[in-house]
């Protein structure tokens, strides 16, 4: 480590240093309350970070992963996604995101932890796949643009708002279990995602014969676009009211609605059948792919490198 920085492991009192990062890094303007929801009132645990600070008191990067809850051929289990990697523009090309990084794998790997996802960015993918990453498919857009609206008959579906989560605990639960390894969605943990302070979200739900829930969906609204963050639809009907409500939604300030979602997956093929499409080509809007990596023991690396396995969508993305 070049001796004008020392490194730091990331406590609750100082979460506040890593807001100019954020300003800095990616734009966004936001407060410790932030922080707060994503590092210390997730369910599933407290952060694991590490910051690097300038001997003239300024931040200048960070490196962390938060803990999640999966469960794993069938067995609840706490691995970690790699989140915030952040290196201040006034101190790139000083080898921080390397130490930092290898610190927190240290921990991990010490405490026989490590395991930990991530989504890739054109830049950081080839250093995550240096440090031993694998990637094992690839996450892209679905969209349904509001041109598309125009082409339908939208009546006003009936669905009631969702609120309080053990209302809908036993779709959640289920929603994605065809996969080997798939996020863990007990009310308690998708009442911490849907509270993020940075997007406004609104889950809807319909009930079926018997008079239970049968189908819901989560969204929210970004800029001037829906954004489809979670569903699961378990009848015909019910899942059509759903996404004709959701269309309805869209204004003449919106573009469309997106989704987020491993390729070719069994979430994709299901937004595609409600008229969602992607981008062929390898430009124009929203034409980027990204990398979905992971790195953990040999062992668990060749038993779970096989795209099959996971099942991996907006949900276990979204604002992270």
């Amino acid at each position: 480590m070049n001796s004008e920085y020392s490194i730091y492991k990331l406590e609750e009192s100082n979460f506040n240093i890593l807001i100019p990062l954020m300003q800095n890094c990616f734009g966004m303007d936001v407060d410790v309350n932030y922080f707060e929801w994503k590092f210390r009132k997730n369910p599933a645990g407290f952060v694991v970070g590490y910051y690097a600070m300038h001997e003239s008191g300024e931040i200048a990067a960070y490196y962390g992963v938060i803990p999640e809850l999966y469960i794993i051929n069938g067995n609840k289990e706490t691995i970690y996604q790699s989140c915030d990697t952040m290196t201040h523009s006034n101190h790139r090309r000083k080898g921080l995101f390397q130490q930092l990084a290898l610190h927190c794998y240290g921990n991990l790997r010490d405490e026989s932890k490590l395991f930990i996802i991530g989504f890739g960015g054109g830049q950081s993918t080839p250093g995550f796949i240096k440090f031993g990453w694998s990637e094992i498919f690839k996450m892209r857009y679905y969209f349904y643009p509001k041109l598309f609206k125009s082409f339908q008959f939208l009546k006003q579906a009936v669905v009631d708002e969702i609120i309080d989560y053990k209302r809908i605990e036993h779709l959640t639960l289920k929603s994605n279990i065809t996969a080997k390894i798939h996020s863990e969605k007990s009310a308690e943990i998708y009442q911490w995602r849907v509270s993020n302070p940075l997007h406004h979200y609104k889950t809807i739900a319909v009930k079926g014969n018997t008079h239970t829930y049968e189908s819901y969906l989560t969204y929210y609204e970004l800029k001037n676009k829906l954004v489809l963050f979670d569903f699961y639809i378990s009848g015909e009907s019910s899942g059509a009211n759903l996404f004709k409500y959701l269309k309805a939604k869209l204004t003449n300030s919106h573009k469309g609605i997106i989704a987020f979602a491993q390729e070719n997956s069994k979430w994709a093929i299901s937004v595609k059948q409600y008229g969602f499409i992607s981008n062929p080509f390898n430009r124009g809007p929203l034409h980027e792919k990204t990398p979905f990596i992971f790195y953990a023991s040999d062992e668990r690396m060749a038993s779970f490198g096989d795209s099959k396995n996971w099942q991996i969508n907006s949900f276990d993305h979204d604002a992270l």
